[in-house]
């Protein structure tokens, strides 16, 4: 069952017509604000707990508490509003240099799921650019003041699929991908996104986006990746809640790219962790599946739990691979995880680019260490 915790997030999600009944169920029981307070902090989820409680006017939040959160929901706001900015401008200059740039997550997300930019924290803002235009787009952000977080980047390795840029003033960060997610696991089809993307106009920004049906897939494949957290469940519930979806159509794109299993563990854990509005026709089929119902019943021992990465633990493995449909996607995971190397890689041991085919070498030496504990391994 949910925690009083896990109770008062399931109140961010929804319409805050209904926040107010369900905030005071949540306070039925004790809070440990402490907690609380550091999981949404840790979360994003902050500036939707500080609205929440001030929407429901409760007096039970211990005054201490009610401030810590007020205050530091501010500034997550003004953060978000800046990075939206920032946003835009990116997004102008891309489509001035006739490139085709998704945006995913960030700002956008935060308007579709809870209806304004500010209420989703953002660390950073997630770009895909198709490859063949990857590199201007990498100069029109150099010349922004934009560079490299690292310098084993390379687009040449099988397992990458992005580089990650940091400017320090006015400070702000950027993933740009040249794919959705890493290939060693469920694909997301980037060029049926874009065919299939919608322009989002909020505060300002002006951006294409994917679609709500394609959002909730890749939201689920990229939680499912990193092994779940509040923070998903939260976004899924709120796609739920706030946005209309196209069942017939969701259904068909996961069973064409065969990542349903990964779609219905999300919409297991939305349900039973924060109540969300999943249809009961879909829901029976969530649960009919028993691969989906113990997959789904160890990410939420996570929720609470003190493992940073679980995606880069051998049980971490071990839950990806119960999401794989057939036995070939299982033994493709096993050897794209295993051989295909990636830029944590390149940072293990720098070689030039000549010596380049070594990390396929390297790559399971590294792995092998860390199934040993002795590395962190992605």
């Amino acid at each position: 069952m949910p925690s009083p915790e896990l109770k008062l997030l399931a109140a961010c999600c929804g319409p805050l017509i209904q926040a107010a009944p369900r905030v005071a169920d949540a306070l039925q029981a004790p809070i440990d604000w402490r907690l609380l307070v550091d999981r949404s902090n840790a979360q994003g989820t902050l500036p939707l707990l500080s609205r929440v409680l001030t929407t429901a006017g409760t007096t039970r939040v211990p005054p201490e508490f009610l401030a810590e959160i007020h205050d530091k929901a501010a500034r997550k706001t003004i953060r978000g509003l800046v990075m939206a900015s920032e946003l835009a401008h990116v997004m102008r200059n891309f489509e001035t240099a006739g490139l085709t740039a998704i945006t995913f997550k960030g700002p956008t997300l935060a308007y579709l799921a809870y209806g304004d930019v500010a209420l989703r924290d953002s660390a950073d803002l997630d770009i895909y650019i198709p490859r063949p235009q990857f590199k201007t787009a990498l100069k029109l952000l150099h010349s922004d003041g934009y560079r490299e977080s690292s310098a084993a980047f390379r687009t040449s390795l099988a397992g990458g699929c992005e580089v990650a840029l940091k400017r320090q003033n006015p400070a702000c960060e950027i993933d740009l991908h040249w794919q959705f997610s890493p290939p060693y696991f469920l694909q997301f089809d980037a060029a049926r996104a874009f065919r299939r993307s919608v322009i989002v106009q909020a505060s300002g920004l002006v951006a294409r986006t994917l679609c709500t049906e394609d959002l909730l897939i890749y939201l689920s494949i990229h939680a499912a990746r990193e092994c779940w957290a509040i923070r998903p469940i939260c976004d899924v519930t709120a796609l739920l809640t706030n946005q209309r979806i196209d069942w017939d159509d969701l259904l068909r794109e996961t069973l064409r790219s065969r990542c349903w299993r990964a779609v219905a563990v999300g919409l297991r854990l939305a349900a039973n962790v924060l109540d969300a509005p999943v249809p009961q026709d879909i829901r029976r089929r969530v649960d009919l599946d028993q691969n989906v119902r113990a997959v789904a019943g160890e990410f939420a021992k996570y929720l609470t739990g003190d493992i940073a990465d679980h995606a880069g633990t051998p049980g971490g493995a071990m839950l990806h691979l119960r999401m794989l449909d057939t036995r070939a996607s299982q033994a493709r995971y096993l050897w794209r995880r295993a051989v295909q190397p990636n830029h944590l890689d390149a940072s293990f041991i720098p070689l030039p680019n000549a010596l380049e085919t070594a990390y396929y070498v390297i790559r399971p030496l590294r792995v092998a260490c860390a199934a040993l504990g002795l590395l962190r391994v992605r």
